[in-house]
């Protein structure tokens, strides 16, 4: 016998009504566009504003690159001379990851041999420089996920340097990149350092002090961006400020100091003319330090002491400063 298929009897001869449907789903249908909404705002809550044919200027410079989502050895231009890494377009696209565990297992590994940790981010050339990326974007680009960052890590009791507005405001006036090099200017070095000696010198510490002096001094451009790009170096000086004692040495670390400054390049960056930010932070704090670092070891900063562990015996404080456009990426838990 054929099957046959019936409605319930309340429901037979029935017309779908679309004004009882939406009565009867008023609630869900509400809910569902809050949900919705809410989840949009989360999103876009975690990107920057950018204009839609910037963003397809960075699409399509991420594709020259290879087209990958994390960091590549990899150079790309912006308007005129200017040249950015490609690393600086992906701390604004990607999801960051969740790397505050690694700041406070540090911090807290040091905190307990009495050292204090303060936390540097140095601001990344294209959240300073945007406009020299394109022409559209002025007043700088941050990646909302970076205040949410420092907010956090603040949260945990970490002391952290941030140095994105200061930056903006000081370059109104001061440059502090340059056209052809990812590093910050020497003025980019004294005003992070200012800003580390205002720290250093709330917390009072109880160390001897002295003087050193700054000087002005030509040097030649490095360039890293301009060679990264073209394989070969710009012929160019920049100036800068030199460090000396009284009698107009130059400044050099002492391992025996109680600040030890750590991090990837931008720790050491300038330190053959003694213009290197830990030269800078004893000229404005008059405290002696000393710098360990490693190119492109940024995020390594907690396993410098591996091993020599011993190397921290009487020191007060640990310095770490690397490039924050790293901070969408993993960072080593600390080891000693």
């Amino acid at each position: 016998m054929k099957a046959v298929w019936s409605l319930p009897r309340n429901q037979k001869n029935s017309k779908f009504d679309p004004v009882m449907f939406f009565r009867k789903h008023l609630g869900f249908i509400f809910g569902f566009g809050v949900a919705a909404v809410a989840l949009a705002v989360v999103y876009l809550s975690t990107r920057p504003l950018i204009p839609l044919d910037v963003q397809e200027q960075i699409e399509a410079d991420i594709e020259k690159c290879g087209g990958h989502l994390k960091e590549a050895r990899c150079a790309v231009s912006g308007v005129g001379d200017w040249i950015f890494l490609q690393e600086s377009l992906v701390n604004l696209v990607v999801d960051w990851k969740e790397n505050l565990n690694s700041f406070v297992a540090f911090n807290d590994s040091l905190e307990a041999r009495g050292i204090k940790l303060v936390v540097v981010p140095v601001p990344d050339k294209l959240q300073i420089e945007a406009e020299h990326y394109s022409e559209e974007l002025s007043g700088g680009i941050v990646a909302p996920q970076y205040e949410e960052w420092v907010d956090a890590l603040q949260d945990e009791g970490v002391v952290v340097v941030d140095a994105v507005e200061e930056f903006l405001e000081k370059n109104e006036e001061t440059p502090m990149f340059e056209a052809y090099e990812s590093h910050y200017t020497s003025a980019g070095r004294q005003v992070l350092a200012q800003m580390i000696a205002d720290s250093i010198n709330e917390m009072d510490l109880d160390v001897p002090r002295e003087e050193w002096f700054l000087r002005d001094t030509v040097v030649p451009g490095t360039g890293n961006l301009y060679h990264l790009k073209y394989n070969s170096y710009p012929d160019y000086d920049v100036q800068v400020l030199k460090t000396v004692d009284a009698e107009g040495k130059r400044y050099r670390g002492s391992k025996d100091a109680p600040i030890v400054v750590i991090g990837d390049s931008n720790a050491d960056f300038g330190w053959n003319s003694s213009s290197n930010i830990g030269a800078y932070i004893a000229q404005a704090t008059g405290i002696k330090t000393f710098t360990r670092s490693r190119i492109g070891g940024g995020n390594l900063g907690p396993t410098l002491f591996k091993d020599r562990s011993e190397f921290l015996d009487g020191k007060k404080m640990v310095v770490w400063v690397f490039d924050g456009r790293e901070l969408y990426g993993d960072f080593s838990m600390p080891e000693f």
